[in-house]
């Protein structure tokens, strides 16, 4: 069983099939609405179906200009981009994960002075995920 668990390095996120440059950390989540079902039937505890799904991501990247640049500019013209949350090999995505198109809906920049500058990006899924496999 310890030989399928995956450490933080082993996973990226991918935008348009291109790493998102020396990233520190990223997180994907998938979440659904519940909807309240309860009647009268339920006694005491009330009872829930799931509604609609969403997803989002966001990376912790250390800053590059170039590679924030071109996220500013996207989220400026309000395109949508590619994402692919996968496991990794030396940058190099595998076929496994999850891939769907997302909007930027933030992007922080942060220049303590005497440490490195960093930069946080977030996505909004704008639709289904799909499976991405080998």
């Amino acid at each position: 069983m310890a030989n399928n668990i995956l450490q933080g390095q082993d996973l990226m996120l991918f935008k348009s099939n291109q790493v998102l440059a020396v990233a520190t950390s990223c997180k994907f989540t998938i979440s659904a609405n519940a909807l309240d079902t309860s009647n009268k039937d339920s006694g005491i505890w009330t009872s829930k179906i799931a509604g609609k799904l969403s997803w989002n991501a966001s990376s912790d990247n250390l800053f590059v200009l170039t590679e924030y640049t071109t996220l500013v500019n996207a989220m400026i013209s309000r395109e949508e981009v590619e994402i692919q949350f996968s496991s990794a090999n030396n940058g190099t995505a595998n076929k496994d994960g999850f891939s769907g198109k997302a909007i930027i809906t933030s992007i922080d920049a942060n220049a303590p002075d005497g440490e490195n500058a960093t930069y946080t990006v977030s996505f909004e899924g704008t639709g289904a995920l799909t499976p991405v496999t080998a």
